[in-house]
C-alpha cells in the first residue's frame, strides 16, 4: 500500500512541475502578445481595407 502512496506523490510532483513550466510559457506568450499589441497600436498609419484580407 505504501508504494501506491509514493507513486501518487511522484505523480503530484510531476504535475506540479509541469504546471510551473506551463505558467512560465504562458507568461512568455503574454509578453509576446503585449508587444504585438503595442506595435499594432503605435502604427502611425491607419489600416487599409486590403490589410484585413
Amino acid at each position: 500500500m505504501k508504494n501506491v502512496g509514493v507513486g501518487k506523490m511522484k505523480d503530484v510532483e510531476k504535475l506540479s512541475s509541469e504546471v510551473v513550466s506551463m505558467r512560465k510559457e504562458l507568461d512568455d506568450v503574454k509578453e509576446v502578445l503585449k508587444g504585438l499589441i503595442q506595435v499594432i497600436m503605435s502604427r502611425e498609419e491607419g489600416l487599409d481595407e486590403d490589410e484585413y484580407n
